[in-house]
């Protein structure tokens, strides 16, 4: 393993930089105001205000960010501390510089709207039967486009697990000049689990976002920018671009805790739980593949560190409830079923715990008489876009309407579906029939008049 640069003495380079910092001084007459010091906080240490102290500007981590970079094996990879929405709003202005429209899926998270809204970039939406496209969806979409779409920012794996051939799409992509930029905030750490073309970094595409709290441990809003090797984009472009999104007293917390949590990442003790960690997650399926539409789990998650359960006999919000009655947490949970995550964290007692309130939910659903399962497909549509995101965001003249009288008329909002922030409305399409039936009729909307 190619250690975190460091000297002899092991410590984080983030951390050399804050521990060195004028320690001669005496008196501080400058910000933050806490100066370094707990003062009468209840609830922090004075090591956290320790950290807090001095503001780097970004030129002070290049040589850390560098070594990430040799370890992640992309041509640079970029520390930020406004999470992967962060990311998402740099990609989108990376990718204004040129170019107009852009492909994207119905899966992508809310901030790709909102990057769109501030670059004037035009969507494409991706006709897809479920909210993940498939890859061949993602070609057929982008040869019916017929040269009008120039880029394709693909949301990569799915927020539960889906991925799709994407060593096909990037392909394709690269035979037609498309630039391909993958938000893999879902996919952290599929670098750390050694199964080819399972990330996007191993393929050739020219941007990708991770956030790091989701899978790899460092502390939320911790995320990172990675330009690969094969990557048309330059680092001058993407340093443009953080600086529009980016603030001048970034958190060391932060900082430091990227740095840390990518050195444990990266090392063997780590690597191996990620991959135990798969392996109970397979056990865990092969138990529930005893059991039938029962309590059983979607296939189609090749994520091999999530779950999403669901079963012919309940609801998936009846499921979550008897998961939760039994001390047992999930993700998320919708109609059609309940997600659940696994981390490094999750010790054998855990998955041992967890397998054996799967048999006992098991057991009392076996007594249940069937139902129909949930559809996902009612809640799919291809947006009708009537005007730019920014056109309609931005319009000068709107009115409030509840929904039920907003029929064929264009929204001036974002309504969004949380978890996974995925938008059932965005500003510029038209109001149909579909949103009618997948919204709250008596929700209020903001429409263009």
């Amino acid at each position: 393993m190619e250690p975190i640069a460091s000297d002899m003495d092991g410590k984080l380079s983030t951390y050399k930089m804050i521990a060195s910092h004028s320690p001669e001084i005496k008196v501080r007459l400058h910000t933050p105001a806490h100066q370094g010091v707990r003062g009468v906080s209840e609830y922090f240490g004075d090591r956290i205000y320790a950290y807090d102290l001095p503001f780097f500007n970004r030129d002070k981590f290049d040589n850390v960010e560098k070594h990430i970079s040799s370890l992640y094996k992309t041509k640079r990879t970029f520390f930020i501390t406004g999470g992967a929405t962060q990311g998402v709003l740099i990609a989108c202005s990376i990718l204004a510089r040129r170019h107009r429209k852009v492909a994207i899926g119905l899966n992508s998270h809310l901030s790709i709207i909102h990057g769109f809204i501030l670059s004037e970039t035009e969507p494409f939406f991706i006709p897809s039967r479920s909210f993940m496209p498939t890859d061949e969806e993602v070609i057929q979409a982008l040869e019916s486009a017929d040269g009008d779409v120039t880029a394709l920012f693909l949301t990569h794996p799915s927020y539960d697990g889906i991925t799709t051939d994407l060593g096909r799409i990037s392909q394709y992509c690269r035979s037609r000049n498309i630039e391909l930029m993958i938000d893999e905030a879902h996919g952290t750490h599929f670098p750390f689990l050694d199964e080819e073309n399972l990330s996007a970094l191993t393929l050739e595409c020219d941007l990708v976002v991770h956030s790091l709290h989701k899978f790899v441990g460092s502390l939320v809003q911790t995320a990172l920018i990675h330009l690969p090797e094969a990557s048309v984009i330059t680092e001058e472009e993407t340093l443009t671009a953080l600086a529009l999104f980016e603030t001048t007293s970034r958190s060391n917390l932060l900082l430091l805790s990227i740095e840390e949590a990518i050195q444990l990442a990266f090392g063997d003790e780590r690597k191996s739980i990620f991959h135990k960690v798969a392996g109970n997650c397979d056990q865990l399926r092969s138990l529930l593949d005893n059991w039938g539409n029962t309590l059983t789990y979607d296939s189609q998650v090749s994520d091999p560190f999530k779950l999403f359960l669901y079963s012919d006999r309940i609801s998936g919000d009846n499921l979550a409830k008897l998961l939760y009655e039994s001390g047992v947490y999930f993700e998320y949970f919708e109609p059609r079923g309940v997600l659940l995550i696994f981390s490094f964290q999750n010790t054998d007692d855990d998955f041992v715990h967890v397998a054996k309130v799967l048999a006992e939910i098991y057991t009392t659903l076996a007594t249940q008489a069937p139902r129909e399962l949930f559809d996902e497909h009612i809640l799919i549509r291809t947006p009708v876009m009537r005007c730019l995101p920014r056109e309609a965001f931005f319009a000068s003249t709107r009115k409030e309407v509840y929904l039920h009288e907003a029929k064929g008329l264009v929204s001036c909002q974002n309504i969004k579906k949380i978890p996974p922030c995925v938008p059932v409305l965005i500003p510029g399409e038209e109001i149909t029939d579909w949103h009618l039936q997948t919204i709250a009729p008596d929700t209020l909307v903001k429409v263009m008049s």
